[in-house]
């Protein structure tokens, strides 16, 4: 599989990350293109991967091309592209670029989908929300390319803005309660760099059991013995309705979703 990744930013770069990872069977040939050719240099050096010459040659090289570049260059990238695509699938991974402008952005019967990734891609372990478009037969290859990096969730476009809230933003908000508990930690006397270490070795391996699991009330179950400190702290957030500040944060993040439809 040969992938062209139009774009060299931050998500771009994640995904070569991902799928340059020591190991990975079946990893992708990988290709970048980017008006900033520094960028596109910059993301092949670190992933093995090489740089397009040009736009035309990076998607004549691929067998499934990426548009990895900001939302407000989509419209401009799917005209120069379109000609030029045949029966390679397309797939935009642009936050708020919905599968109607990608479709009106390119000829009739092109195959085109959407996929909304995040950052931990690049360590194999990302989640992408899948809207299958009009990839028709391509539908497959690109589930399984992108099931290299992560989980492949195929869901309705309907319900993207509410599942980017909970996925795409969870390494973000997360990243606030970890460094909250490291906080509280220094606020009890730690050392701020033992805090952060625990904080940040815990949820990690907090992350890894839930995963392992897949089921967070038996976690819960397992970790709040009746009388214990993992049973009183939990008492505490829940009496200040953590779990209401949380919708009200899916909310948020959702609605900023849909503005930037």
């Amino acid at each position: 599989m040969r992938v062209g990744l139009i774009g060299a930013g931050h998500m771009a770069h994640a995904l070569g990350q991902g799928w340059s990872r020591a190991g990975l069977v079946g990893a992708p040939a990988l290709s970048f293109f980017d008006i900033s050719p520094g960028a596109a240099a910059h993301a092949a050096a670190d992933t093995g991967a090489v740089v397009a010459p040009t736009l035309a040659q990076l998607i004549e090289d691929a067998d499934v091309v990426i548009v990895a570049v900001r939302p407000q260059h989509v419209a401009e990238v799917l005209a120069e592209v379109s000609p030029l695509l045949g029966p390679r699938p397309l797939v935009s991974v642009a936050a708020g670029v919905s599968m109607r402008e990608l479709r009106e952005g390119v000829e009739e019967g092109a195959r085109v989908g959407r996929i909304m990734p995040n950052v931990p891609a690049a360590l194999g372990l990302g989640v992408f929300l899948f809207v299958p478009g009009t990839l028709g037969e391509s539908r497959s290859a690109v589930e399984e390319v992108f099931a290299l990096c992560g989980e492949v969730v195929p869901l309705s476009e309907t319900d993207f803005d509410s599942a980017t809230a909970v996925a795409g933003c969870m390494p973000g908000i997360l990243a606030v309660l970890v460094g909250d508990f490291a906080r509280a930690g220094v606020a009890r006397g730690l050392d701020e760099d033992v805090a952060r270490r625990l904080a940040v070795a815990a949820v990690h391996g907090a992350a890894a059991v839930i995963a392992r699991d897949g089921d967070p009330d038996a976690v819960i179950a397992a970790a709040a013995t009746p009388g214990g400190m993992t049973a009183a702290a939990i008492a505490a957030l829940r009496e200040r309705e953590i779990a209401e500040t949380i919708k009200l944060a899916v909310r948020a993040a959702a609605e900023r979703a849909k503005e930037l439809t």
